[in-house]
C-alpha cells in the first residue's frame, strides 16, 4: 500500500479533514497505519480476513467503551466500504518494558490494577455479544497440534541439538498443561508491550490494537505481561476477578515461550519479522 494512495482513500471519504504532517507505519502484521498530525490514526488491513472483520470490531469496541475503565479505540470515521476506519489518538506513549522499569511502585501497583480492572470486565463480555460480533473460537489443542508440526517441519532443520531437546521438553510440558480444564473468554489475544500505552500526568493506561480478539484461554491475556517480568503478570492474576484455575499462570508462562517459534515459522511465510529475531527470543525463553 503506497501513501499516495492510502491519503486519497482518505480524503475521498472523509473531505472534511485537514492535516499538516502524516506519518504512515508499514511494520505491524496486520494493519497499515496512517496518522495525521499525530491526532487522528486510520488502520488500512492488510489482508482480506481482517478487512472482513472491521465492522465487527468497531461494533464490538462501542460495546466494550461504556465496560472498561481504560481507554480503547472509538472509531469515529467509517470509509463507506468499510474497508478502513480511522479514532482519535489515544494518549500515551508505549509502555516498553524500559519504561516500566523507570515507573515508582506506586505508578507499577497502579499498571497492575488497571489491566487487572481491563482484563477482568474484558474476559466478563457475555457469550451472546461474543457470537453477536462473529469473535471466533480458538483451540488451544489444535494450535499446540499446529505449533508441533511446524516446528518439527520447518524450524527444526536449522535448529542445534539441544534447541530440538528443549523444544520437545516444552511440548511435552504444553501438552500437560492443556489436558486441565478452563473455561473460554473474550481475550484480547496480543496484550503486548505495543498495545498498551502509559500516560504519564494522568497515570492511566490506553489498550490499542483489538484486531486478534479471539474466543480463547483466559491465560493468553498474562503472557505477554510476562515480558516485564513474573511480578506483573503474578500481581495482575492476584487482582483478577474473572475465574481463575490453578493452572492459569502455568499455561501463561508456556504461552509466552510459544511465541518465538510462532515468529520463526511466520518469517518463512513473509510475514514482517526475522527467523534471527525469533531465534534470539527463542533463546531467552528457552534457555534461560
Amino acid at each position: 500500500m503506497k501513501a499516495e494512495s492510502l491519503l486519497q482513500s482518505i480524503t475521498s471519504d472523509f473531505p472534511q479533514l485537514q492535516w499538516k504532517k502524516y506519518r504512515v507505519l508499514t511494520h505491524g502484521w496486520d494493519h497499515v497505519v496512517v496518522v495525521l498530525d499525530e491526532g487522528i490514526v486510520f488502520r488500512f488491513p492488510k489482508w482480506k480476513g481482517y478487512r472482513d472483520r472491521v465492522q465487527n470490531e468497531i461494533q464490538l469496541l462501542k460495546y466494550l467503551k461504556k465496560r472498561l475503565s481504560v481507554g480503547i479505540p472509538e472509531y469515529t470515521y467509517v470509509a463507506r466500504d468499510k474497508s478502513f476506519a480511522g479514532y482519535a489518538m489515544l494518549s500515551g506513549r508505549e509502555l516498553t518494558c524500559s519504561r516500566f522499569r523507570r515507573l515508582s511502585p506506586s505508578e507499577k501497583d497502579a499498571v497492575a490494577r488497571q489491566l487487572a480492572g481491563f482484563i477482568s470486565a474484558l474476559h466478563a463480555t457475555p457469550k451472546g455479544i461474543i457470537d453477536r460480533y462473529g469473535i471466533r473460537g480458538k483451540s488451544q489443542v489444535e494450535l499446540y497440534e499446529e505449533v508441533v508440526r511446524s516446528t518439527r517441519e520447518f524450524l527444526f532443520p536449522r535448529f542445534r541439538k539441544d534447541d530440538i531437546r528443549r523444544a520437545e521438553e516444552y511440548f511435552g510440558e504444553l501438552k500437560e498443561a492443556l489436558s486441565h480444564d478452563y473455561s473460554n473468554v473474550l481475550v484480547h489475544n496480543d496484550l503486548a508491550p505495543e498495545h498498551i500505552l502509559w500516560e504519564h500526568n494522568g497515570k492511566h493506561i490506553n489498550i490499542i490494537d483489538f484486531s486478534d480478539r479471539v474466543f480463547g484461554d483466559p491465560a493468553i491475556d498474562l503472557s505477554e505481561l510476562l515480558e516485564y517480568g513474573p511480578g506483573l503478570a503474578e500481581q495482575v492474576l492476584k487482582l483478577y476477578s474473572g475465574e481463575k484455575d490453578d493452572q492459569m499462570l502455568r499455561r501463561a508462562r508456556l504461552y509466552f515461550r510459544r511465541t518465538p517459534l510462532w515468529i520463526m515459522k511466520d518469517s518463512m511465510d513473509g510475514l514482517p519479522c526475522t527467523f534471527e529475531q525469533g531465534y534470539a527470543m527463542f533463546k531467552r525463553r528457552f534457555r534461560a
